[in-house]
C-alpha cells in the first residue's frame, strides 16, 4: 500500500489532467464568441436603424405596397348665365377599359374594337397585347358607341361610367367658356382660369391591397364635394345674337377672322363675348384645327381711327382744345419727313368735325397741342398698356411705350390708332367709360361664385372717374355725328341702328405684312365702336373685322352695319324703349330721330336694315276693335328680333326666353280684352 503523501500527489496530478485541454481548443472558444459578440452588434445597429433612424420611411414604403387610396372624382361645378341658364354642365359616360390577361383573342377583339370604336386596329392590339391588368381603350364614349359594344360582349372588355363635361348650347360661347379634358381638368377660358373652385373634393378611400394589386376591403371614406357652382356675366342671348351676326359679317367679306365685346356700360360687365372662327367645346380638336381662340382678349391690334375717340377726349379733359374750335385741315400736316393727308378733302373743321369725318390731320394737331405725356397718361387710364385682368387665360396688354421714347411721327400715329397696339376687350372698357359720365370699370366676366348655397365671390361694382362727366357728355354728341347723313355726313352715314340713335367711330387700319415687315396695301383691319342709346347709353358695343376682302375693307362698310344690327337687336331684348318722338325738343339735334330716309346711301338703297320699311307708331295687327281691346299677334316661327319688332309695333309687352324661333306664346293670338304681358319661349337653332 502506497504512502499517504504519493497518494494525494496521484490525486492532485489525476485532477491537473482532467481540467487541462489542448490550446486550439481554447483559441476556438475565443473567436466564436468573437464573431457572435459582433454579429449580434451588427444585427442590433442594423434593427436599430432600420427601426429608430428609418423607421418613418420604411413604414410609409410598406403602407404604399399594402393600402391604396382610392380617389373617386367630384362632379364638376357648372357655370350657368347670367340669367341662370346652363353653359357647361356635368353628365356621366361610358369609358372603355380592359384587362389583358383576360383577353382569350387579341387579333379579333382589337378588331372588334376598332371598328365599333373608330380606333385604329394596330394601336388597340399593342394595348391587348400588354401583360398589364388594366388598360384604357377610349374615354367618354358615345351613347351608340356604348350601346354597340354591349351588344358584342368581349371577353376582358368592360365599360365603367366617368364624368364628363358637357356644353349644352355646343359652340355658344366656346371660346370664352374653354373645355375641360377627360380627366376634368380645365384646359382653356373660364374652365381654365375658374379650374380649381369648379374642380371640388374629390371623394377618398383607404384600401388594403392583395398580392396580385387586387383591392380585398376599403373603409374610412372622405365624401365629394362638388365643385363650385360659376355665373358669368354672358348673357345667353346677347352672346348668341353677337356670334350669329359676327359669323355672317366676317363669311361675307371673307374675312380671316373677328371679335365683338359688348358691355354693360353702368358696370363695366361682358354681356357678350364673341369670336370668329369658334368652336365646339365638346370637340375641342376642331378648335386647334381651325386656330380659334378668344382674340377679344389674345389678339392686340393697332386698332385705328377708333382710338381718335380717346386721344379727342383726353385733349378736351386737358383743356388743350374747346368743342367750338376750328382746325385748318387743309394740305395735310408735315411731321418730320413725313407728310400726313386726309382722305376727305374738306379744309377746315370743328371739333366734332374731326371725328364725324375722321381727320387724321386734325387728329395729329389736337395730338400736338395735348402733348406726349398727357396723351400716354390719358390713354392708359382709359386701360391701354395694360392688363385689365378679368377672369380668363391668355390676356394681352397691348403695346403702349413709355412716351419718354415717343419721336414726333410716334405721337403723331398714335393720336389715330397708330404705333400702339390694344385688345378689342381695352378698346370696349375705354368707350364704355365715356358712356357712362367718364367713369371707367375694369371688365369682369365672372359674377358671381357659390359653394353649394354658401356665395364666395360677387364681382363688385368698382369704378373710378377718368374724365369729368362734361367731357364724356361732349364726345357723346360728337360720336353721334358719325351717323349723320348727306353729302357732309359722317363716315357711318350709310348706316342706321333701326329704332335707336347711336354714336360710335369707326376704324380702317392698314395692317403690317409679316414677310415684308411694312403696311400692306392689302390686309385691312376693319372696326367700329360705339354706344347706344347715344342720349342714355347702355352697352358699349365694339366689331372687329380682321383681314376683310382688300376690295370691301372701310369699317364703316364691314364692320359698322354689324355694329348696327348687334345694337338694335341686343337693346329690343333688354327691353329698351325706342326713340320717342315727344322726346325730339329735350335732346341736342345730334340726338334727333332721322328722317324715313336716313340709313340710305346716295344711291338710295338701305345699307345696314337690309331694305326694312322705316317703323310705323302702330301697325294693323295692333289696331283695335274697339277702346278696351287689342288683338295679339301669332309670334310662332319668328326670329326673336322679329317678334320684338312687332311686339313694339303693336304695343305689347313682350317677355322672351331662349334663343333662336319662337315656338310658344303665353296668350294666344287673337283679340283680347285689356293689354298685358306675353311671354313668349324661343328655341335654339344652332346647328
Amino acid at each position: 500500500m502506497a504512502p499517504p503523501a504519493d497518494r494525494t500527489k496521484r490525486r492532485r496530478r489525476r485532477r491537473t489532467d482532467e481540467v487541462t485541454a489542448p490550446k486550439w481548443v481554447y483559441v476556438r472558444t475565443y473567436v466564436a464568441t468573437a464573431v457572435l459578440t459582433v454579429a449580434f452588434a451588427l444585427i442590433a445597429y442594423k434593427a436599430y436603424g432600420l427601426q429608430i433612424e428609418q423607421g418613418d420611411r420604411y413604414r410609409r414604403i410598406a403602407q404604399r405596397q399594402h393600402l391604396r387610396t382610392v380617389e373617386l372624382p367630384a362632379p364638376r361645378g357648372s357655370i350657368y348665365d347670367i340669367n341662370g341658364r346652363e353653359l357647361a354642365v356635368t353628365a356621366n359616360a361610358s369609358s372603355v377599359f380592359a384587362n389583358p390577361r383576360d383577353v382569350s383573342d387579341v387579333v379579333a377583339t382589337a378588331e372588334t374594337l376598332a371598328e365599333t370604336l373608330s380606333l385604329d386596329v394596330r394601336e388597340v392590339e399593342a394595348k391587348l397585347a400588354s401583360r398589364r391588368y388594366f388598360v384604357w381603350i377610349k374615354r367618354q364614349i358615345t351613347t351608340k358607341e356604348a350601346s354597340d359594344l354591349r351588344s358584342v360582349s368581349l371577353r376582358g372588355i368592360h365599360l365603367t361610367p366617368e364624368p364628363r363635361r358637357y356644353y349644352p348650347n355646343r359652340s355658344l360661347a366656346g371660346t370664352v367658356l374653354g373645355f375641360a379634358g377627360v380627366d376634368g381638368k380645365g384646359l382653356d377660358g373660364v374652365e381654365l382660369t375658374m379650374d380649381q373652385l369648379l374642380t371640388g373634393h374629390r371623394a377618398k378611400l383607404r384600401a388594403v391591397r392583395d398580392a396580385a394589386g387586387g383591392i380585398m376591403m376599403a373603409d374610412g371614406m372622405t365624401a365629394a364635394q362638388p365643385g363650385a357652382t360659376i355665373t358669368l356675366t354672358i348673357d345667353q342671348s346677347i352672346q348668341d345674337i353677337c356670334e350669329r351676326i359676327l359669323s355672317t359679317t366676317a363669311r361675307r367679306f371673307a374675312a380671316k377672322a373677328g371679335t365683338v365685346v359688348v358691355i354693360d356700360v353702368k358696370t363695366g360687365r361682358v354681356l357678350a363675348m364673341a369670336n370668329y372662327p369658334n368652336y365646339n367645346p365638346n370637340n375641342p380638336s376642331d378648335g386647334l384645327r381651325i386656330k380659334a381662340r378668344n382674340r377679344a382678349i389674345t389678339d392686340a391690334y393697332e386698332m385705328g381711327s377708333t382710338m381718335k375717340v380717346f386721344s379727342i377726349s383726353a385733349a378736351l379733359d386737358a383743356g388743350a382744345i374747346k368743342p367750338d374750335d376750328e382746325i385748318n385741315v387743309d394740305g395735310g400736316v408735315r411731321v418730320g419727313r413725313k407728310v400726313i393727308h386726309d382722305t376727305h378733302r374738306d379744309k377746315v373743321l370743328t371739333i366734332t368735325g374731326v371725328i364725324k369725318r375722321s381727320s387724321n390731320v386734325g387728329a395729329v394737331k389736337i395730338a400736338q397741342k395735348l402733348g406726349r405725356k398727357r396723351l400716354a397718361a390719358a390713354l392708359r387710364k382709359y386701360g391701354f398698356g395694360r392688363k385689365s385682368g378679368i377672369e380668363l387665360p391668355g390676356e394681352r396688354a397691348g403695346v403702349l411705350r413709355p412716351p419718354e421714347t415717343w419721336a414726333d411721327i410716334e405721337l403723331a400715329t398714335i393720336a389715330f390708332g397708330h404705333g400702339m397696339t390694344a385688345t378689342t376687350l381695352q378698346l370696349a372698357a375705354g368707350l364704355a367709360a365715356i358712356g357712362n359720365g367718364g367713369v371707367y370699370h375694369k371688365p369682369r366676366i365672372v359674377a358671381s361664385v357659390r359653394e353649394g348655397h354658401r356665395l364666395v365671390y360677387k364681382s363688385e361694382v368698382e369704378g373710378r372717374r377718368v374724365m369729368r362727366a362734361d367731357t364724356a357728355a361732349i364726345m357723346r354728341r360728337m360720336m353721334a355725328a358719325v351717323f349723320d347723313k348727306g353729302k357732309d355726313g359722317g363716315t357711318a352715314r350709310s348706316v342706321n341702328v333701326r329704332g335707336y340713335r347711336a354714336g360710335g367711330k369707326t376704324g380702317t387700319a392698314h395692317k403690317v405684312d409679316p414677310e415684308t415687315h411694312s403696311y400692306s396695301n392689302e390686309l385691312y383691319l376693319s372696326s367700329f365702336a360705339g354706344l347706344a342709346p347715344i342720349n342714355d347709353p347702355k352697352i358699349a358695343v365694339v366689331v372687329v373685322i380682321d383681314e376683310p376682302d382688300a376690295d370691301h375693307h372701310f369699317g364703316a362698310v364691314v364692320a359698322a352695319p354689324a355694329f348696327a344690327r348687334i345694337a338694335s337687336e341686343t337693346l329690343r331684348y333688354l327691353g329698351v324703349p325706342p326713340g320717342l318722338p315727344d322726346s325730339i325738343n329735350r335732346i341736342p339735334p345730334q340726338f334727333r330721330p332721322r328722317s324715313p330716309t336716313d340709313g340710305q346711301d346716295d344711291s338710295g338703297n338701305d345699307a345696314a336694315t337690309g331694305g326694312d320699311p322705316p317703323v310705323s307708331a302702330e301697325s294693323p295687327s295692333a289696331q283695335r276693335s274697339d277702346k278696351n281691346t287689342i288683338r295679339i299677334p301669332d309670334f310662332r316661327g319668328m326670329t326673336m328680333a322679329k317678334a320684338l319688332d312687332v311686339a313694339r309695333k303693336a304695343r305689347i309687352d313682350l317677355r322672351v326666353r331662349g334663343t333662336g324661333t319662337a315656338i310658344s306664346q303665353s296668350v294666344q293670338s287673337g283679340w283680347v280684352p285689356e293689354r298685358r304681358p306675353i311671354r313668349v319661349q324661343f328655341a335654339a337653332t344652332r346647328p
